[in-house]
């Protein structure tokens, strides 16, 4: 194995399945590549890799050898690295999500980024124009990482290019969107077994922005009970994360997927005073701020925070 294909620590459902077909679109192309992930897999992602008899397509991994070749997939910021960025050789990049490193290659590579709903998108279209056919089982996976991604095609980041190819890779398997996106949905609500610092972290993310160091988890859910049950502990727990990662502010947002809205657990009254900022819209709900119609990081809250940062509080 020479290339090691993988996304953003802690992997949501996109990346993982984005690594694995890119792993074997690589090995296609007469080069050798294995899909990796770092972090908790989401009961979603188990159910997919379950379902379509994918476990052995991908492994886990914690340490990678200084110089080893790296793909990277489904992200592009360094603080959502797998690994230490000093220490691997970058050969290629593809991602949806908005440029914000400064990576720096011994030679050009493929460095792909597009504004689509999922990573899925990209790969699947990758297959396409290098001609080479996508077997039924990963364009199942594919199927759901667009359809887990884009919320089934209702979330603000959903093209016309994802509602596309939903229809033709569920048209080439014969697989039925309801039904699969409930079933995706469904295993993703399944928060047993999950210790709070886990659920916080089955999809968290880092940013930058300007310095200061936000970290943003989100609980994309049909049930939001099973979150708002253990809403203490898991506020607790995004207190602990914020000091162990020295991290100036943090949030994590209950996605209820059926409504529409998300509602931000707020664990101090600093965090309180920015999310006010970033969401004028938003009312407050027991200390929690609700966001009605705002179910994307990518595109809703991020680029608010951001923002909101840009001047300094009063």
């Amino acid at each position: 194995m020479n290339i090691i294909v993988i996304g953003h620590i802690n992997p949501d459902t996109d990346s993982i399945v984005s690594a694995i077909a890119l792993a074997q679109l690589l090995n296609q192309e007469g080069k050798e590549a294995q899909a990796f992930f770092r972090g908790n897999l989401n009961k979603e992602s188990q159910w997919v890799l379950d379902n379509f008899q994918a476990r052995e397509l991908i492994e886990e991994i914690n340490e990678v050898l200084e110089s080893k070749e790296v793909f990277f997939v489904d992200f592009n910021e360094a603080d959502q690295c797998p690994f230490n960025p000093g220490k691997i050789k970058l050969v290629g990049l593809i991602d949806h999500h908005k440029l914000r490193s400064n990576w720096r290659t011994e030679e050009p590579i493929l460095f792909r980024i597009e504004p689509v709903g999922a990573s899925s998108t990209l790969i699947a279209k990758l297959f396409r124009e290098k001609n080479i056919p996508l077997p039924d089982n990963l364009a199942k996976m594919l199927l759901c990482g667009i359809i887990s991604d884009t919320l089934n095609l209702t979330s603000p980041t959903t093209t016309e290019e994802d509602r596309s190819w939903v229809g033709e890779l569920s048209e080439q398997t014969n697989e039925n969107v309801g039904k699969l996106a409930n079933n995706l949905f469904e295993a993703k609500s399944d928060l047993s077994s999950f210790t709070p610092q886990e659920i916080a972290k089955l999809d968290y993310k880092v940013f930058n922005f300007s310095g200061k160091k936000v970290g943003l988890g989100v609980i994309e859910t049909v049930r939001p009970d099973n979150a708002k049950k253990i809403e203490a502990e898991l506020k607790k727990t995004i207190s602990e994360i914020k000091s162990e990662e020295g991290l100036d502010y943090i949030y994590l947002g209950i996605v209820d997927i059926l409504n529409n809205k998300t509602e931000l657990l707020i664990a101090s009254e600093e965090a309180k005073k920015l999310a006010r900022k970033a969401f004028p819209e938003g009312t407050i709900s027991k200390e929690n701020l609700i966001l009605e119609g705002i179910v994307s990081r990518k595109k809703q809250m991020v680029p608010a925070l951001e923002r909101a940062l840009l001047v300094p509080l009063p």
